[in-house]
């Protein structure tokens, strides 16, 4: 069977379903391979035929995933030195992003993002009166369309909370304020980001993670995932965000520019020695555990 055909047929027919409105268009159900090989110029968004409860956002251009979802990704896996839970104003974004010396276009190259946090982030921006970009408001009205939120006296409430939001680049060759995204390196997002949705959706899977963070890494190791973790800005002082990224750099990230030996602080022999260790503890997942 041509996959590859297969999925440039999907995403073109649900590229086509788009309108005027930012993301008017129908989920289209697919398998990993479908959704990976699948190509479009324009956005589209699958739901992942193994897990109804994960959404796959696929934008034809990093900026234009940016602008939909760097914003809450700042608020849900960054925000470290706020004294409370906020959404940053354009200028504010702006600016964080600049220090970071990054851009809208690769600030963050996959997004994961719980309903949960998605609802926190239009109620905390409604709250704060911050005006969102047009992609963020198309974001929120398809969740509402989705029946994953819903509008409620003022304010927005879950209705699947548990549900979660994954968002990927297609590969494009690189431009004057974007970098190149090779085929290799839309699969190590997707797979990266495919394994947050596994952590978030599966509890099985979240607790064998959490048992191998906790009973099977070394002190040492540990803390080898916060210093690589925080070179990166992520917020360290939660474990359930080491654990959901450890596991998907670990096992779900095949790509070296990204993710290696060196960049964690230990040995190949070391990394390949965690890697069979989480293999040999057999995981409940039907994600690929060997690349």
């Amino acid at each position: 069977m041509d996959r590859t055909w297969i999925g440039k047929l999907v995403a073109a027919s649900c590229a086509a379903l788009c309108t005027a409105s930012a993301w008017a268009v129908t989920p289209v159900n697919a398998d990993f391979q479908t959704i990976l090989d699948g190509r479009s110029t324009q956005t589209a968004v699958w739901r992942y035929a193994d897990n109804p409860k994960i959404f796959v956002f696929d934008f034809p251009g990093l900026a234009l995933q940016g602008r939909t979802f760097n914003r809450v990704t700042q608020l849900s896996e960054q925000q470290i030195s706020e004294p409370y839970p906020r959404v940053l104003t354009t200028d504010e974004l702006t600016k964080y992003i600049e220090a970071l010396r990054r851009t809208q276009a690769d600030f963050a190259f996959g997004h994961d993002i719980l309903v949960a946090e998605l609802v926190q982030f239009f109620n905390l921006a409604l709250r704060d009166k911050v005006d969102l970009f047009p992609e963020e408001i198309g974001l929120r009205d398809f969740l509402v369309e989705q029946g994953l939120i819903r509008e409620w006296r003022g304010f927005y409430q879950a209705m699947e909370p548990g549900a979660v939001v994954l968002s990927i680049p297609q590969p494009q060759e690189k431009q004057a304020a974007e970098p190149r995204i090779t085929g290799g390196a839309r699969t190590a997002i997707l797979l990266h980001e495919m394994a947050h949705g596994e952590y978030y959706t599966s509890p099985y899977y979240a607790s064998y993670c959490k048992r191998f963070w906790s009973e099977t890494l070394t002190d040492n190791q540990r803390e080898a995932f916060k210093k690589f973790l925080s070179k990166y800005n992520y917020s360290v002082a939660g474990e359930d965000l080491l654990v959901n990224e450890m596991q998907a750099y670990l096992m779900f990230t095949p790509d070296q520019a990204s993710f290696n030996a060196r960049k964690l602080g230990v040995s190949d022999a070391e990394l390949a020695a965690m890697r069979e260790a989480f293999r040999k503890g057999k995981p409940p997942t039907k994600l690929p555990l060997n690349f």
